[in-house]
């Protein structure tokens, strides 16, 4: 059977990854066939440190190492086989980073809206400019009041969660937590990417947070990465989860 973990994006949690974990685990059929295995295994979904339930009022603090051995450490405590990693947005770094240190190379790795930067950048280097700007003023205004900096609502709503509807996003807007500075500000080292197994990058096509042209350039960094497009906003886990958990289902 396929293991599969799901990593958040930033200022999000395992919640984010809810309504997909139950479309891949429900039966497709019911009653089940009791003379037919499940093709899925463990469907796991992980609070990155500072995330979560893994201490929030730490998040701007949190390393892009401590984030990667959180990864590892949960894929050799449960035991994950013939694994399918995915992961969101800022996630896609630190996967590509964990690869090299997990026991075995994974099935396959799915990246959505990934921010994969190039050698020697952050992750910031790779937003639009507008995106830029808008993180150094909410910065500033945080030293300023002391406070963790979050996303103003106003950002999730207009380019984050612009596909959700206004019950969804009532939902689901208020529970975006504090972000990973730090780990936004780090230079990443992945050099000439040589992925030890088959990745398969999705391009979400509504997206207003990451153009859907940026997404198919930092997809072409990773040699031979498959590319699918799905109809959806840069929260595809809430947009379009049961298409999401349909693609990834193909892999298991």
């Amino acid at each position: 059977m396929t293991d599969y973990l799901l990593v958040h994006g930033a200022a999000e949690s395992a919640w984010a990854w809810g309504r997909v974990w139950g479309y891949m685990t429900a039966p497709t059929v019911h009653p089940p066939p009791l003379d037919r295995p499940f093709p899925v295994g463990q469907v796991v979904a992980l609070d990155l440190p500072g995330h979560g339930s893994n201490n929030i009022a730490r998040a701007p603090e949190v390393s892009a190492e401590e984030c990667v051995q959180a990864i590892v450490q949960v894929v050799q405590a449960r035991g994950l086989r013939q694994l399918v990693l995915v992961g969101h947005s800022f996630s896609a770094a630190l996967l590509l980073q964990a690869l090299g240190q997990l026991p075995q190379p994974p099935k396959r790795l799915v990246l959505l809206a990934g921010l994969v930067p190039g050698s020697q950048s952050s992750l910031l280097s790779v937003l639009p400019s507008r995106a830029r700007v808008a993180f150094h003023i909410t910065s500033a205004l945080s030293r300023l009041t002391r406070q963790p900096l979050k996303l103003p609502r106003p950002v999730i709503r207009r380019y984050v969660c612009n596909g959700l509807t206004p019950a969804e996003m009532v939902q689901d807007v208020g529970r975006f937590g504090p972000l990973p500075v730090r780990v936004l500000k780090e230079r990443f080292d992945l050099g000439a990417i040589k992925p030890p197994c088959p990745v398969t990058y999705v391009v979400l096509t509504g997206d207003a947070a990451v153009s859907p042209l940026l997404q198919r350039k930092m997809a072409q960094r990773i040699p031979g990465a498959e590319i699918l497009e799905l109809d959806s906003c840069h929260e595809a886990m809430l947009h379009r989860p049961r298409e999401l958990a349909q693609l990834l289902l193909r892999y298991a």
